[in-house]
């Protein structure tokens, strides 16, 4: 019996970009690459907290402070 994993898959990442196709074409542009680190840009508070808890599971205790 097969899994119906990757039939999702693929018509989710068909999906995605035909919703890219869509606002392409209707607001006339190119499509522009949100680059590699947009998931942390958008989510900067969830990365931070994440590489917090990641450290401290390595057995260190971290504390944070602004910048100047």
């Amino acid at each position: 019996m097969r899994h119906r994993g990757h039939k999702k898959a693929v018509i989710a990442v068909a999906h995605a970009m035909l919703v890219a196709i869509y606002h392409m074409l209707t607001r006339h542009t190119t499509y522009q690459d949100p680059g590699d680190d947009y998931y942390d840009r958008r989510h900067a508070e969830r990365a931070k907290h994440r590489a917090l808890q990641t450290l401290e599971r390595q057995g260190y205790r971290v504390s944070l402070e602004p910048l100047a």
